[in-house]
Formats: C-alpha cells, structure tokens, sequence
C-alpha cells in the first residue's frame, strides 16, 4: 500500500490495522493507494500521474460538473475533456454513450478521471471495469460514499443492479470545490452516512441469526465514521449551514466518512459494511415499482429510509422472537411478486435465488430456534441504535430530507406498507427487516 496522505485526518493511520493479518482473520485487499482532501488536490492528482508513469488521460465529467470543475482540471492536466448529460443515472444507455465518446477519442487513454459524484463515477467505474482501465476519482461534492468503492450501482433495464467493478487507483478532493456544492448534495452525503446505523445494525443481527462472517474492525470504522459526523453537527450550531470555517469543517467531515466507508466496501469485497435495508428501500424507490420516478438524490432516500427503519426495528424489537418459518413457494411466488415488480419479476426472482434453487437465497440461512437462541443479542443489537428524536434532530441540523413527501413519495399507509413488504427484495441479503418480512410482521409503521 503506497503512503496515503490526506489533510483532514491521517487515513494511513486508520487503515494500518487492516494490513495483514486482521482481527478478524480475513485477508483484505485495497486498490485505492493514495487520497487527498485538501487545497491543490489537482496538483497532486497531477504529480501522482506523473510517479505512475501515464502518458495519456481522459477527464470525465457531466453537464453540472464541467463548469464547477472539470473544464479546469482538464486544462490544468493538457488532458481532453468528455462531458456526459448532467443528472443522468448510471445505465447501460450511458454507458453506451461513453463508451462511444471514448473510442472517439485520437488517443487511446491509459486512465479515466472521474470528475463528478455519485452517478458519475459508477458509469466510469463500470466502464473502467469494462475496458481494463485504471481511474481517479475528483469528487465535487461530498454527497454519497461510492467515490473509492468497488461496486457500480447501476441501473439496467429498470432494475438496480449492484455489480462487482472497479476501484479507483486514487482520489483527490479539493475542499474549495466540494465544500462549495449546493448544500442539498452535501445533505445527501449526510444522509448516507446516517444510514449506516441501520446497515450495521443488520450485519450483526444477520451474524447472530446465521453466523454471516463479520469483521469487527470495519465495524469499529464504521461507528467511528457515525460518531465523529455526530459529534461536528454537535459542535457546529447554526453555522453548520452558513459559509464559514464551520461550514467548511462540516462538509470536510462528511467527505472523509464517504471516503472511509468506501474503503470499508472496499475492503469487505463487497457493500455488506454500507448498504443494508436502507439502502434496499431506496434501491426499491429508484426501480419506481409503486412510485413514479422522482428527483430525489440517493443519499435523500437512504436518509428517510433509516428513519422508517429506525421506527420499524425499535417496534419490532418487543416481538420478533418467534421460531423461523421458511417457505420459499409463498414468498418467492410469481403471482405474489410479479403485481409489484411486473417486467422485473425474473431479474428478482434471480437475484433471491440466484441458483434457482430456494437454499441459494439469504434467508434459507435462518434455524428454526435460531431467532429464540439470539433474542437478547438482537434486542442488545436494537437498542444500540439511536432514538428516533435525535437523529430526526440531526437531520433537520444539517438540512436533510425526512419524509416521503420531501422525497416526492406517497405518504400513505398503503405505499409505506407495500414499500415495507416488498423493497427486501431488491437484494439477497439479510437484513432485519427481510427477517421480519419473510415472518410477516410488517406493521403499518410511523410515516416520516
């Protein structure tokens, strides 16, 4: 691992523990060698292509991010320019279009620039991935944590798709840049990184209910990634959202718990550290299986998200514990899934099963006696989460989006609780919420 040097925290420091061996026995790997959040990041990243040896670049950047940024970093790096439609999710049509754009091109790039957020970089990180071709990451704002990871959230004939890709070889932050982003993006990053709550807290009862491997130290990171955001909203008042030294503290910190939970993907092999039921409901939403499509940024869905799921788990904690019944007939059926899922219904059914046999889905994991066995594990595990209040409180403390409405979502009973039975679908993973699913023990629950 070659030295990785940032302004804001020593993140060399943080990731020595993960060199071999770990706490937890597991062999990690990280591709992303070098990060930099701080002023001059684009002489860095200039210098670093310089120590690898490339000859040749492209920047890639989009209709918001060409402006702000990437019209100025291609000039300062003499590297030509590529500019895809702004606000665009990462699809195979964009994909397509980039790939066009890049054989286009007089000189074949030995390396991609991803200049932009999130959808951005998971289409050049798919791409990169496709073509055998190393990337940096340039972030504008601080607003979801995929920047370094691995995994390409994409959207592929309607269905979001998570797909094992590409990391970048570095990335490089410039705080005058990203800190500058409109304060709904940085909200979004927020809102993302609260999540984490709720995804950790379904990895350590998916532990308990299964015995899923498990590795403290990227919990540890985790939480610290939680503790450290909460602790700068604390300390910043009002001035978290007023231009200013606080202001620039904030966002800076909310860029570093992106960057680190990315690595943390990373370093897992796959999203199990940052993605859980959260994220499955705003996986759901973007799929616009019960719900027209809406502007909504990532980080805003997984915000609310957390929210009903902090309000499902800590009701659900009082009568869980009840034997396992597993019965794949009923709840993979295709006249159960295909009124919601329609056109996707075998994309879904694949993803659950992905042998096609029922023991393949996450569920099939789950003895009968085993939520019995576990119960006071996974109530400890629920009242680790925080109250509902305090983080509604530290929400609205840093402008974010809390309710369905605000998303541009139902705020009915009906949605919540259709969004509730069938968004566990979205990924064969386990979480508390598909437990409680797969147990039929969805309540119509608080309505953000």
């Amino acid at each position: 691992m070659r030295g990785v040097v940032v302004i804001i925290m020593n993140i060399t420091e943080v990731l020595n523990q993960f060199r071999n061996p770990c706490s937890c026995g597991k062999q990690h790997t990280l591709i992303t060698d070098a990060v930099y959040i701080g002023p001059g990041a684009s002489q860095h990243l200039k210098d670093d292509i310089v120590s690898r040896g490339f000859s040749s670049g492209v920047v890639i950047a989009d209709t918001n991010t060409a402006p702000i940024a990437g019209e100025a970093l291609a000039n300062s790096l003499s590297l030509p320019l590529l500019v895809l439609p702004g606000n665009a999710h990462a699809t195979e049509i964009v994909t397509a279009e980039l790939q066009k754009m890049l054989s286009a091109l007089t000189k074949q790039p030995q390396f991609y620039i991803a200049c932009g957020s999130g959808s951005l970089h998971d289409t050049v990180r798919y791409t990169a991935c496709e073509n055998h071709i190393p990337f940096y990451s340039y972030p504008t704002a601080a607003s979801v944590d995929g920047f370094v990871s691995g995994i390409a959230a994409m959207t592929i004939r309607g269905t979001k798709v998570s797909y094992p890709s590409r990391s970048p070889i570095a990335l490089y932050a410039d705080p005058a840049i990203f800190a500058a982003a409109p304060s709904r993006l940085t909200a979004s990053g927020v809102g993302d990184l609260l999540g984490k709550y709720i995804c950790l807290a379904d990895w350590r009862i998916a532990q308990a209910l299964t015995g899923e491997e498990i590795c403290p130290a990227l919990l540890s990171l985790e939480y610290q990634v939680i503790r450290e955001l909460e602790s700068v909203i604390a300390s910043s008042g009002d001035a978290i959202l007023e231009d200013g030294p606080k202001h620039t503290e904030f966002v800076c910190r909310v860029m570093e718990g992106l960057v680190l939970s990315g690595l943390a993907i990373q370093l897992n092999g796959n999203s199990r550290p940052a993605s859980g039921a959260e994220h499955h409901l705003s996986h759901f939403w973007e799929m616009a299986r019960i719900n027209e499509d809406t502007a909504a940024l990532h980080g805003e869905q997984v915000g609310v998200a957390t929210l009903l799921m902090l309000d499902c788990y800590k009701k659900a904690s009082a009568d869980f514990d009840k034997p396992f019944s597993y019965h794949p007939k009923t709840l993979f059926s295709r006249d159960r899934i295909l009124p919601v899922y329609r056109e996707l219904t075998n994309d879904i059914l694949k993803e659950n099963m992905p042998t096609g046999h029922a023991d393949s889905c996450s569920l099939a994991g789950i003895a009968e006696q085993a939520p019995l066995l576990h119960a006071k594990e996974i109530r400890d595990i629920i009242d680790t989460l925080p109250e509902y209040d305090t983080l509604l409180s530290e929400m609205h403390a840093c402008g974010c989006k809390t309710t369905l409405a605000e998303i541009g979502l139902p705020q009915t009973n009906a949605f919540l609780s259709t969004t509730l039975r069938f968004a566990p679908y979205a990924r064969n993973r386990l979480t508390f919420l598909k437990y409680l699913a797969a147990q039929d023990m969805i309540e119509n629950e608080r309505q953000t």
